[in-house]
């Protein structure tokens, strides 16, 4: 007898959509991991939930970020990114375009004092939307690497999706500041990011004269990565619907 194919089915999209509120900062998410439309922004006292529709996308349920400088919406993806810091708002969209994500964001942060905060807060957002889109981390590939080149810099991620977080960030960095972000809060952002998303994450750039390079080629690094680890295995194949790890369980304590 032949063998029989297994019957693939389609797997549901992996949304969130949270407010993060501190005394300092104010973020919204809303996020897939599998593109296609986002949600809702979370209702917030912060945010006017009444916004003008755009007449070029009427169905879309987050607004449009004024500036339109990190926003991007296709059949597959929706993203809109408005932190209030420009460079850190392109990070972020070529993270998400080349992740396969949907992402929407909007941040009222303390930038009188400095980017710090925003930053900071910003990352720990998507971490903790990344960390719930993921679930049970069940049929999961879970390692995941990705190597990007931007001309003369190159840089290359390796994550894995543990549900134990730690992070290794090497960009070497020559200058202070990248458009209005400090290349500092860069380096800590995806340490935040590893942190709030349950992860263990390598990044490294290794050269590159220009700094703008240096760190977009390490987030487009770091977007190959996590598409690949975030893939799923199909049920009827090995490891569909499996925790990926001879402990059985992702994490460093079992519970029960």
């Amino acid at each position: 007898m032949g063998s029989v194919s297994p019957t693939f089915k389609a797997l549901p999209r992996r949304t969130c959509s949270l407010n993060r509120i501190t005394n300092e900062t104010k973020i919204q998410v809303s996020m897939s991991l599998d593109g296609g439309a986002l949600a809702a922004f979370e209702t917030s006292e912060h945010f006017d939930r009444n916004f003008e529709k755009s007449t070029q996308y009427p169905d879309l349920a987050v607004p449009l970020p004024s500036s339109h400088h990190a926003t991007q919406i296709t059949l597959t993806q929706q993203i809109a990114i408005d932190t209030g810091v420009g460079f850190l708002d392109h990070m972020l969209h070529a993270l998400s375009k080349h992740a396969g994500w949907s992402l929407a964001v909007r941040a009222r942060g303390d930038l009188v004092i400095d980017d710090h905060h925003t930053t900071e807060d910003v990352f720990l957002a998507i971490g903790t939307a990344f960390n719930r889109c993921l679930g049970d981390r069940k049929s999961l590939v879970r390692f995941g690497r990705g190597d990007a080149p931007l001309d003369e810099a190159v840089s290359w991620t390796v994550i894995d999706l543990s549900n134990r977080p730690y992070a290794v960030i090497n960009l070497g960095f020559t200058r202070e500041k990248v458009g209005d972000l400090s290349t500092e809060m860069i380096v800590h952002g995806l340490e935040s990011f590893a942190q709030a998303a349950s992860v263990t994450l390598h990044v490294k750039c290794e050269y590159g004269y220009n700094n703008h390079h240096r760190a977009e080629s390490a987030f487009k690094s770091l977007a190959v990565a996590c598409r690949i680890a975030c893939e799923r295995r199909p049920e009827g194949t090995v490891g569909g619907g499996d925790i990926i790890s001879t402990k059985g369980v992702l994490g460093s304590k079992v519970n029960g």
